[in-house]
């Protein structure tokens, strides 16, 4: 699929991607450069000074490395840039390593404060939040979530990503902030960097190393899925349509349960093992997303499916020298 946002050649947008060296960053900054040329200028602000994958793109104009709590570096980004639109893919924690609350609110929720105070004093209006599917609505007994339901999260990373959404909404009534909330189902693909979080990746890049993959859980749980470089086209869709003020799922529909992924990258990589062991209590165990909102936006969409996907990114992985220990993916 590809980006299919038109601009203004002589009209360039500026654009801050929080969390830009970071998987989702990494591929909407991508996504900018491939289909864009020269119509985007963007700005990361990232703990990483540079790209784990090596890679550079000439959209890319400045970044500023550090931490997300430096609430001084942060007015610095506003100071010395004008902004159009934000980008918030940052999170400094995952689900079922969440167990510090008290860091979680420190390290996500009181600097995504800090931004949207920024927002407000340098007039920057937009702002696209990346938040969870999965973490948001919890364990609850909906088969399909809605972006109307109650939510229950069970993790301290669900609860700040909801608490921020929630903030973004108050500073909209407040401040005329204009925020785009997707929550988004399981990503997987290419510059995906974590060692803790993703499933597909994390499995795949054990498989390539010849490592047993230790699988939290009984390998029942089901999830939806959906390869990266879709939800940065439908991403981008929702901007386009100027989406802004809306809560919106972004999932393919496609259910997975952890051992069918686990036995299609066997099919791609033989040697691939795993083993079980319990489970996080703050993983969510099942989940979908009902979607009928986001299709009554972008249309009819024809998702990557979960073998051509998990193809894709394998080709990616070796293209980078995967098993080769020292790369940093």
């Amino acid at each position: 699929m590809i980006c299919i946002l038109a601009a203004n050649r002589f009209n360039m947008k500026n654009v801050l991607v929080l969390g830009g060296n970071g998987f989702l960053g990494t591929n909407i900054i991508k996504c900018i450069e491939d289909r864009f040329d020269d119509q985007y200028r963007v700005v990361i602000f990232d703990k990483f000074p540079i790209n784990p994958s090596g890679e550079s793109f000439s959209c890319v104009k400045y970044v500023y490395a550090g931490d997300f709590m430096d609430s001084v570096l942060l007015e610095k980004v506003f100071e010395e840039n004008t902004f159009d639109l934000v980008i918030h893919s940052l999170s400094t924690t995952v689900p079922a390593l969440s167990l510090n609350a008290k860091y979680d609110v420190e390290s996500n929720l009181l600097p995504t404060i800090e931004l949207l105070n920024c927002m407000v004093k340098y007039k920057v209006r937009d702002i696209v939040y990346i938040s969870s599917g999965g973490a948001v609505y919890g364990d609850n007994s909906s088969c399909s979530h809605k972006e109307n339901e109650d939510v229950f999260p069970i993790s301290s990373y669900g609860v700040v990503k909801l608490a921020i959404e929630k903030y973004l909404k108050q500073y909209a009534c407040l401040y005329g902030i204009r925020p785009l909330i997707v929550r988004l189902s399981n990503p997987y693909g290419p510059y995906h960097s974590s060692s803790k979080q993703g499933i597909c990746n994390v499995a795949m890049k054990a498989a390539l190393s010849k490592e047993v993959f230790n699988v939290w859980g009984n390998g029942k749980a089901k999830k939806d899925y959906i390869y990266v470089t879709d939800f940065v086209d439908i991403l981008f869709r929702l901007i386009e349509k100027e989406a802004f003020g809306e809560v919106i799922n972004i999932g393919s529909g496609q259910i997975m349960s952890v051992d069918e992924i686990l036995f299609q990258i066997k099919d791609l990589i033989p040697s691939f093992s795993w083993e079980y062991s319990d489970a996080s209590l703050f993983d969510v165990s099942q989940f979908a997303l009902n979607t009928e909102k986001l299709h009554s936006i972008i249309g009819d969409y024809s998702f990557v499916e979960m073998k051509n996907g998990l193809n894709q990114t394998l080709q990616w992985y070796k293209s980078k020298g995967l098993p080769n220990k020292k790369c940093l993916l």
